[in-house]
């Protein structure tokens, strides 16, 4: 199992996410699709609640998302 960022206190990746996904133009869908292709097992659910700051991504959510959205690792931990 891989480790979580926890953002429970402040939900800054999430924003995050949620900016470079909308900066791409992307539905949640189209993320949570491309997500799946490269084997990490996410919902629309648990999506909604990374983006909304209520559920901790994964390192390997992390990483797969630099891929989808072609930025930086850095990118998600921005102010």
């Amino acid at each position: 199992m891989s480790e979580r960022i926890n953002q429970h206190l402040n939900p800054l990746i999430g924003s995050n996410i949620r900016r470079l996904r909308k900066e791409r133009h992307m539905k949640a869908v189209d993320v949570i699709a491309k997500l799946q292709c490269e084997n990490i097992n996410v919902t629309t659910g648990i999506f909604s609640k990374v983006e909304n700051g209520y559920n901790n991504p994964t390192v390997d959510m992390l990483i797969a998302l630099t891929k989808v959205f072609e930025c930086d690792f850095n990118e998600f931990f921005k102010k």
